[in-house]
């Protein structure tokens, strides 16, 4: 069992995470990850996402969070579109979604997530109204960051890929949007529905950057063959319910409502967050072991291309829970 601390000078937190259903990181190389989280901080600042809270997003290390992810590539400039992947939509979650201090507010999380679309994917507008979207878009940090964001992912990535990593990511803001209703509302959705809403809520818009930073490209008809996306979907959820797990003491202070998955469980089954943390790792290893099935199947006969593809999405599974054990993000010095 672990206990993820809120860091040497600040309460330790109560709830336990116990050993996960996980395979291991087969990387860990901290000084690469380090200068993949300096030119990201360098990035960050000129962007203008996180204003005031530039120490807490260095300590948060996304830099390593690549690094972990994506063991297939050691060159900093492509890890470093994963760490701008992360720091935009973690930007997204925190000025839009959870954050009061960055200036969320649940009223206004669906109408600003519908207009971040058009950072994620160009409208065409008629004069005036081109110079108008311009401007507005401009005047946001977080959309400016997920405007430079795109940008990268044209660098590195062919038309296929690009509209792959817009149609993931809007599907997540629509899934967000969802969260923000519960939240004004004070809905409790169900485990099923908090769930399939959690699938595509989750790190799904960063595992579609696994084949383009290693440097090749699944064909949509591959990457989109009901195995595979099962499996893809599978290796989501689970990353996200370890999120779930490491980020419940953080809300826990925040108070962020009783539709997140640990408050939700305590709620329906009359028991403590710590029960409701064990439930959830019971249903990220159940999750898990669908996962190794699929891609037990998935391997006999795969292409040297598909095999890849599954060796980067193992890999960033293990890369993700590995981050999640350490990263100051989740630590109570950095909640408020």
């Amino acid at each position: 069992m672990e206990q993820f601390s809120a860091g040497s000078s600040s309460v330790i937190s109560p709830f336990i995470v116990r050993t996960l259903r996980c395979p291991s990181p087969t990387r860990i190389d901290d000084a690469l990850g380090r200068e993949v989280n300096n030119r990201l901080m360098r990035w960050i600042k000129r962007i203008g996402i996180f204003a005031g809270k530039l120490d807490k997003i260095r300590a948060s290390d996304f830099g390593r969070y690549a690094m972990l992810c994506h063991v297939d590539t050691d060159d900093p400039d492509r890890l470093l579109l994963q760490a701008q992947c992360l720091a935009a939509l973690f930007a997204v979650d925190d000025h839009y979604c959870d954050d009061r201090s960055l200036g969320c507010d649940p009223r206004h999380v669906a109408p600003r997530l519908s207009f971040a679309i058009a950072a994620m994917d160009p409208s065409y507008l008629p004069k005036p109204f081109d110079a108008q979207l311009e401007t507005q878009l401009n005047a946001d940090p977080v959309l400016v960051g997920l405007r430079a964001y795109m940008r990268r992912v044209g660098k590195f990535c062919t038309p296929s890929q690009v509209a792959r990593v817009r149609q993931i990511s809007i599907a997540m803001f629509v899934a967000m949007a969802a969260e923000g209703a519960w939240r004004v509302y004070g809905t409790r959705p169900t485990v099923a529905e908090y769930l399939g809403s959690r699938q595509v809520n989750s790190f799904w818009p960063c595992l579609v950057l696994i084949d383009p930073i290693g440097g090749y490209e699944v064909p949509a008809n591959v990457y989109s063959q009901p195995d595979v996306h099962r499996v893809t979907a599978l290796g989501a959820l689970a990353t996200t319910l370890v999120n779930d797990m490491y980020s419940a003491y953080k809300e826990h202070l925040n108070e962020v409502g009783t539709f997140k998955l640990p408050y939700l469980l305590a709620s329906l089954r009359q028991c403590s967050l710590q029960q409701a943390i064990d439930m959830i790792a019971d249903i990220h290893d159940d999750v898990m072991l669908q996962y190794e099935q699929a891609e037990h199947a998935l391997l006999v006969g795969a292409t040297p291309l598909l095999q890849r593809y599954l060796a980067g999405l193992k890999a960033w599974i293990a890369g993700n829970l590995e981050w999640h054990k350490h990263s100051a993000r989740y630590r109570a010095d950095f909640t408020r």
